[in-house]
């Protein structure tokens, strides 16, 4: 961020920002390949919409350019799209066909029905017609031979049950031959700079609203041959027409702005998020900053709080970085001024502020002031009120002798001003239930208490503390080895046990309103249940599996819709399971490990759907399967920690880890665990993962500590201890809660 390039993004200004729209397609944009700064991506959905789109044209009788009149019946269609589904494109595309003689003489060998068949595999991929009806066959195997349509004919000859999706890749891959070769284009598009790109204009106003709009409206550009795009420069309109033929861009970080812009100008959707999430897979310390001023130049919602939360996550380190300097007055303003800035202490943001205004003291000394403000300064330490004290910049602006007098009243002892109250993330860590030994070592006490992790503190060396406060009570029982939801900032709590006997095992629900601080009793569920897995898709509650009575585990999956308050069986798991995790990513649940009826470990991962069941996945790597674990979604993969494992006599800690990727179906090796986790609380929090509690299985002991990987150092760090060494818990992220 240090040239000058970057500066100017960094300093772009809002009130000159374009809106836009950010994706909220349900397909996933992939990355392909890196070459050279480059990162190749993909919208496995490019095809599909984009002949829905050309579909549409051809419904409101847009661009039209093949009449056939099939005994008295006038049907119409593009040439393009015929084309792409046929073995010999000039069929419908050579010189001769643009008289329509050809296709004429063609057409009196055809049947209504035949065409239309053709029709409709050419823009959709397949045929909706019951070709079992006598006669039908034939005349839609006659079209495919008049009309050289031998994709369609192998499939119905064949029987064979090809994806409408594959269909139309196919299709968009015969386009983009056909471009190669100069076949039916009949538009150039010229940049300002004089390069000149062929294309279909077909396909251009298919792709997005901006051509859409430009080539079938009824502006010039609409009669002409040749469009002129200004103001985009040549590069980026290549990169716009790539995308349109096979639904790629090819994006790198130093042209990302440009990108995102034409994006935004052609009203490519597609486009856009494939852009974000090249943004978001980018979102690191040095970048964050630019990828917030970029979103909120251009109006992009989600990706500006997304980064904005990560800026305020991960501030400290932001703030002794080079890229820290260019940040504009208005931006840094606005994250000091917020609880959720996350700092060790408040002489951080006092040193930022310095050392930013010092970095162009002409420029910014006369914003110290309004910055000074943002700082706590009664939450200063008396060392970190000397530092303050001592500090030049204070003394060159007149308008800083405010501040100036309260840090001496407060190091003196007389501040008569307003408390500030301690800095707090918008999400925090959350310890809900569990049990452990009570002080005199004679029986284990399950825990009432919901504990909030308010700060942590980072002492000498590697020496890590919480410091926890209580949140609520659970209502009655109190409850362990139960399963947490957060739906709609509401805290659902769900089953468990009470105590120890095979009758104190729960079916119990109870939700927490995070906003109003109140409890609610919920219908039960179906089956009381422990050791089991709870997860929240599509807006409802899905409890899946766990141990019944001590005696049966369940492969009932059970669904709670909060609108009707009611619970709902769904289909069952493979098998009865307990002690697995489960997790959603991508809108799909997974479901892996744990033990069955004969007590033995599983090493199995399945997706699961609620109507469908189970599908096998590749199976754990680690281990000969592993039970008690959890499992997280973190970037775009699901990471396994903790548990046990079978050794050749009984079971052992399960320390190594180990993340899935589920679009390669396989297993890679995470970083190791310090210590056992065996039945912990597990959650991610502000993109890192934190596991808690638990115990140990070779040692019987219960574990107080709460570790944490952070994806960017790519190791477990101890963060401090619980306020007990709860096992058998829960934890999750919350909203703050009010003070």
């Amino acid at each position: 961020m240090g040239d000058a390039r970057q500066k100017g993004r960094l300093e772009a200004r809002p009130e000159n920002k374009k809106r836009g729209k950010e994706s909220e397609h349900s397909y996933h944009s992939l990355p392909l390949y890196k070459e050279s700064g480059f990162c190749s991506y993909v919208l496995p959905s490019h095809a599909k919409t984009l002949f829905a789109h050309l579909y549409r044209l051809k419904e409101e009788e847009l661009l039209l350019d093949c009449t056939l009149v099939i005994q008295g019946n006038t049907l119409r269609a593009h040439r393009l799209v015929l084309a792409a589904a046929c073995r010999t494109p000039g069929l419908f595309l050579g010189p001769k066909q643009k008289h329509g003689s050809g296709l004429e003489e063609l057409s009196r060998r055809l049947t209504p029905i035949g065409f239309r068949a053709v029709l409709e595999f050419a823009y959709c991929g397949h045929v909706a017609l019951d070709l079992r009806k006598e006669g039908e066959m034939e005349e839609v195997l006659n079209a495919c031979q008049c009309l050289r349509m031998e994709r369609l004919r192998e499939k119905y000859m064949s029987r064979a049950t090809t994806a409408a999706a594959v269909e139309t890749e196919k299709s968009l891959a015969s386009i983009r031959d056909m471009r190669e070769k100069g076949i039916g284009c009949d538009v150039t598009i010229q940049a300002e700079t004089g390069e000149r790109y062929s294309a279909h204009r077909l396909l251009l106003a298919a792709g997005g609203d901006y051509f859409r709009a430009l080539l079938c409206g009824g502006l010039r550009e609409s009669r002409e041959d040749v469009v002129c795009l200004r103001g985009v420069p040549s590069w980026v309109i290549e990169s716009i027409l790539h995308f349109f033929y096979t639904g790629q861009l090819r994006l790198s970080w130093s042209q990302i702005w440009e990108v995102t812009a034409a994006a935004l100008q052609f009203q490519l959707e597609g486009a856009l998020s494939l852009c974000i999430h090249f943004l978001r897979d980018r979102m690191g310390e040095s970048t964050c900053l630019e990828i917030l001023v970029l979103a909120e130049t251009y109006g992009l919602v989600q990706l500006g709080e997304a980064a904005e939360e990560y800026a305020l996550a991960h501030f400290q380190d932001i703030s002794t970085g080079e890229w820290f300097k260019d940040v504009p007055f208005l931006l840094l303003d606005r994250l000091l001024e917020k609880d959720s800035l996350c700092v060790d202490g408040e002489i951080v943001v006092f040193r930022s502020i310095v050392q930013w205004v010092a970095d162009h003291p002409n420029v910014r000394l006369p914003h110290l002031s309004s910055l000074l403000c943002r700082v706590r300064i009664t939450l200063l330490s008396i060392s970190e009120l000397q530092e303050a004290l001592s500090c030049s910049l204070l003394y060159r602006s007149s308008e800083a002798k405010d501040t100036v007098r309260a840090l001496q009243s407060l190091l003196e002892g007389d501040y008569r001003g307003p408390e500030s109250r301690p800095r707090t993330p918008n999400q925090v860590l959350v310890l809900v239930g569990g049990d452990t030994v009570d002080d005199d070592f004679m029986k284990r006490v399950p825990s009432q208490t919901l504990w909030f992790a308010q700060r942590f503190h980072r002492g000498p060396d590697l020496i890590r503390s919480i410091e926890w406060k209580p949140l609520t009570k659970l209502p009655e029982p109190a409850r362990f080895r139960h399963s947490v939801c957060l739906l709609n900032n509401k805290l659902y709590v769900l089953g468990g046990r009470k105590y120890y006997g095979s009758l104190d095992i729960l079916k119990s629900v109870v939700r927490f309103d995070v906003m109003q601080r109140k409890w609610e009793r919920l219908p039960d569920m179906l089956s009381q249940r422990d050791y089991f897995s709870a997860v929240c898709l599509d807006g409802k509650i899905f409890a899946i599996g766990g141990n019944c009575d001590d005696h049966r585990y369940l492969d009932a999956v059970e669904c709670y819709s909060p609108e009707d308050k009611t619970w709902r069986l769904a289909h069952p798991v493979d098998t009865a399971v307990c002690g697995h995790a489960a997790a959603v990513l991508d809108g799909q649940i997974f479901i892996s490990g744990g033990c069955d009826s004969n007590h033995r470990c599983l090493s199995s991962m399945w997706s699961y759907h609620p109507f469908h069941g189970c599908i096998p996945r590749a199976p754990m790597s680690v281990g000969a399967g592993r039970a008690g674990h959890v499992m997280l979604a973190s970037g775009g993969k699901l990471v396994v920690a903790g548990g046990l494992q079978p050794l050749w006599m009984g079971f052992g800690d399960q320390l190594l880890c180990e993340f899935y990727d589920p679009g390669s179906d396989s297993w890679s090796c995470f970083p190791i665990l310090p210590r056992p986790h065996l039945s912990p609380g597990a959650t991610v929090l502000g993109g890192r993962l934190y596991v808690a509690g638990g115990s140990s299985a070779s040692t019987a002991r219960d574990t107080k500590w709460v570790h944490c990987y952070d994806p960017k150092k790519d190791c477990w760090e101890n963060l401090g201890a619980m306020p007990f060494p709860y096992t058998d818990l829960a934890i999750c992220s919350l909203p703050l809660p009010n003070p």
